[in-house]
């Protein structure tokens, strides 16, 4: 690999600046995280308004209500977790352009995947 010329190597360092900004930004964290306690308030709730539905024989009139929020809590969650893993594919997306600019700049060595040299006394030491 050749150095880049000054004007690369200007555009490069703008780059990393912007992808480093970039890749400070976790959003998928949070609509994961969301997408995970609506899942868990859809599965308690489901819970109720199934034990609502066994022990009786006509629904009482608050399961509607509980039944409707329930499939809104469902959609919720599903709509989120759609949206998280959209935003993790754009987030390895930009560490990994980010990672090839810091190798280009000569900022990170040019493998950065451990060695299987390197990794063999953890593998000895796991074994054991």
């Amino acid at each position: 690999m050749t150095s880049p010329t000054p004007e690369q190597r200007q555009a490069l360092t703008a780059e990393h600046e912007q992808l480093a900004r970039a890749a400070k930004e976790r959003r998928s964290v949070d609509l994961f995280a969301r997408a995970g306690f609506e899942g868990f308030a859809w599965g308690i709730l489901g819970g109720v308004c199934g034990k609502l539905l066994w022990d009786s024989v006509r629904p009482p009139l608050f399961f509607y209500p509980l039944a409707l929020l329930d499939l809104l809590l469902l959609w919720d969650a599903i709509r989120h977790w759609t949206r998280a893993r959209a935003a993790l594919h754009r987030e390895v997306t930009i560490l990994n352009r980010l990672r090839e600019v810091r190798v280009h700049l000569g900022i990170d060595p040019k493998s950065t995947q451990p060695s299987a040299a390197a990794s063999e006394p953890l593998k000895a030491e796991a074994r054991s």
